[in-house]
């Protein structure tokens, strides 16, 4: 009786559902836009730690950030970044055991509170660098 419980978890989270070619695609990108991500971080911090030099490294990085090119995958970054958060958040209740979780209220409330906890974290950081 166990294994048959443990095969109705795992079958649970296999998904054998074709997807459109575009959420395909999105779910291949997330390497790609988390690194971008980081790149451009990392070149902004070592724009301000040299900045104590002169102030050309910094205007440097403004300018890079003001570039059409970037603020469009500035853009397309946050956009996989929001759709990765919803697929795990939305995958959290499958990968716990089954008998926490079984009830569709139980899993809603669940991801309702990891996005509570995701944007109170959110407008505290941007609370905390407006200042």
């Amino acid at each position: 009786m166990n294994q048959q419980n443990t095969n109705n978890c795992l079958d649970t989270t296999q998904t054998d559902v074709k997807r459109p070619f575009i959420i395909s695609i999105m779910h291949k990108l997330v390497p790609f836009s988390m690194i971008w991500v980081s790149l451009v971080l990392m070149y902004g911090v070592i724009c301000m730690y040299t900045n104590t030099v002169g102030q050309d490294e910094f205007y440097r990085f403004i300018f890079f950030l003001r570039s059409p090119f970037v603020v469009v995958l500035n853009c397309i970054a946050l956009f996989i970044s929001v759709y990765h958060s919803i697929v795990w958040f939305n995958l959290i209740p499958k990968a716990l055991p089954c008998t926490t979780f079984n009830k569709k209220s139980n899993a809603l409330l669940l991801i309702a509170g990891l996005w509570m906890v995701m944007l109170t974290v959110s407008i505290f950081l941007f609370l905390f660098v407006l200042k």
